[in-house]
């Protein structure tokens, strides 16, 4: 079975706006990549950690939904 590296994160580009953000090593060179962003902010780093942390789950096949399989471009 191959690994994924998948990583979430959260940015703050202001005050009071939380984004999630999920970047992958695509080609496994090392380079991460983005694969999904929050398209809204959130109030706190917690609901955007939360909220990313629940599309991170379904993007790897987590919630019994299909798998991602292809990287959108």
């Amino acid at each position: 079975m191959q690994v994924r590296k998948i990583g979430l994160l959260v940015e703050q580009p202001r005050d009071g706006a939380y984004y999630w953000v999920i970047h992958e090593d695509v080609y496994r060179d090392g380079r991460f990549e983005l694969v999904q962003k929050a398209d809204r902010g959130f109030a706190t780093y917690a609901a955007a950690l939360a909220q990313g942390y629940g599309v991170l789950q379904r993007l790897c096949g987590l919630t019994g939904l299909p798998a991602r399989t292809s990287v959108p471009m």
